[in-house]
């Protein structure tokens, strides 16, 4: 692992352990164990490391939404599911931190804004039960909150199989 990854994968600890007003280039050195230089010279400012995080965290979810686009019904849908628990599969929670704290950043807030612009498009023409659709994402966002705010292995895995159960009932009905 790259220090630049290193220190993009400690700064996303840091907002799931701390929040984000907590996080600064100083801060982050210091959890690091390198000097505040060596940070500056990956991350101009905290706006450019926050972008860069969000950036991390897109870029992973959108590569698993693709490794699990199949055909038949709902494939985006399912995809962004199954994308869903692989996030907590490869214990990616810190990253899921990243997505909910960008609330707090207007410039991260935005990254996001778009992304999800671009999602909302895609499921739109997903399928046509856009019910089935919005209770799936809705099942989805709940897990990523859930998870990160830890709630049980057990419900952990009680959430997975009605998220695959979902999946499963789309296939079905969009046959």
């Amino acid at each position: 692992m790259s220090k630049k990854q290193l220190l993009l994968q400690t700064a996303a600890q840091m907002i799931r352990e701390d929040g984000i007003s907590q996080l600064s280039l100083e801060r982050l050195a210091t959890k690091a164990g390198i000097t505040k230089a060596g940070v500056l010279y990956h991350f101009d400012s905290k706006a450019n490391l926050l972008r860069q995080m969000n950036e991390l965290a897109i870029e992973t979810f959108e590569t698993r939404i693709k490794e699990h686009l199949s055909d038949g019904p709902y494939p985006f849908t399912r995809a962004y599911a199954l994308a869903t628990l692989d996030d907590v599969d490869h214990g990616d929670t810190d990253l899921i931190a990243v997505f909910i704290s960008s609330q707090e950043d207007a410039a991260s807030e935005s990254i996001w804004s778009k992304v999800s612009t671009d999602w909302n498009e895609k499921f739109a023409v997903d399928g046509p039960d856009q019910d089935a659709i919005l209770k799936l994402r809705l099942l989805c966002d709940g897990f990523w909150f859930a998870v990160l705010y830890g709630y049980s292995e057990s419900f952990k895995d009680r959430a997975a199989n009605l998220i695959r159960e979902a999946c499963d009932e789309l296939i079905q009905g969009g046959s």
